[in-house]
């Protein structure tokens, strides 16, 4: 979930719009892998992941493409019931959360921690990676925001923390 979370979550989003992942996903996934998320890839093609979520729960593939390349936020929508279906399936794929709704906090870190700053706020062209220790803080301190009606709710709201979380202490170091 680290690197290539975060790569799928974040890399689908334009360049102005750095922390929607996803997973977005890529993010949060690809979290950024993470993590943004989230999942489409810089190039406007969905993974087969992506690909195998959207036809097996039968989603119109354009209305999450569109919340996913959306420059009019940085977060994902938490109230969009086909788009969390979308992501809870994702972010099972990934590993990042599991049938139940239990999210896997490590997969989480492992993932984040290996995309760069400039997702979240650091200097444009700056290639440094969020690390270990940024990855953490971010998903510790998201751990017990309040759950979503759904699991798919859930990993979006765990996603927008920890990106949001991430660009606080990006910021700070700036």
């Amino acid at each position: 979930m680290i690197v290539e979370f975060k790569q799928q979550l974040y890399s689908n989003t334009k360049t102005s719009n750095m922390m929607k992942p996803v997973f977005v996903l890529c993010l949060f996934a690809c979290v950024y892998k993470m993590i943004h998320a989230v999942p489409l890839k810089e190039e406007g093609k969905f993974c087969d992941e992506e690909i195998n979520c959207i036809e097996t729960l039968t989603l119109d593939k354009n209305h999450i493409k569109s919340i996913l390349t959306d420059d009019s936020t940085k977060l994902l929508p938490e109230d969009d019931h086909n788009f969390n279906k979308f992501l809870h399936c994702y972010w099972q794929a990934r590993g990042f959360q599991n049938a139940d709704g239990t999210f896997n906090y490590d997969n989480i870190i492992e993932n984040i921690q290996e995309f760069p700053r400039r997702y979240f706020g650091g200097k444009l062209g700056h290639e440094s990676l969020i690390g270990e220790e940024i990855a953490v803080a971010a998903t510790e301190s998201c751990k017990n925001i309040p759950p979503g009606t759904s699991y798919g709710q859930s990993a979006v709201r765990t996603q927008n923390c920890i990106d949001k979380r991430m660009m606080e202490l990006v910021e700070n170091e700036n």
